[in-house]
């Protein structure tokens, strides 16, 4: 089931058939994150291995 961060911290699990409802009636309750994403770091002095 999906986690819905609100806002003080709580969270709570909604299961999937019910998760458009409950976003759509609690939009000033939830909290927005964002997830960075790891990647490697571009090392531009090897070539690279792409080859068309």
């Amino acid at each position: 089931m999906p986690t819905v961060y609100l806002k003080g911290g709580d969270s709570i699990q909604v299961s999937i058939e019910s998760l458009e409802d409950y976003l759509y009636d609690n939009q000033d309750r939830i909290e927005t994150r964002r997830k960075k994403l790891r990647r490697e770091p571009v090392d531009s002095a090897t070539p690279s291995t792409n080859s068309k």
